[in-house]
């Protein structure tokens, strides 16, 4: 099947208002879980990719807030 750009773009676009709720409290657990399993220690730096919430960066940020206050 073959759509147009356009088409394409519409099916991506029903997809993402029609997904489930994916910033629920576990996945925020989940998140936070992993960014303090990777141990990232002062003067790295995170790339969070691909990951659509964004939850593992925002709890990086949560995290290397409060180890530097």
């Amino acid at each position: 099947m073959t759509y147009s750009l356009s088409a394409y773009k519409q099916l991506i676009l029903n997809y993402f208002n029609n997904r489930p709720d994916c910033e629920n409290e576990f996945h925020k657990q989940a998140a936070t879980r992993l960014v303090e399993l990777a141990k990232v220690r002062s003067g790295q730096q995170v790339l969070d990719i691909a990951t659509g919430t964004g939850l593992a960066a925002i709890a990086e940020d949560a995290l290397r807030s409060d180890r530097t206050q």
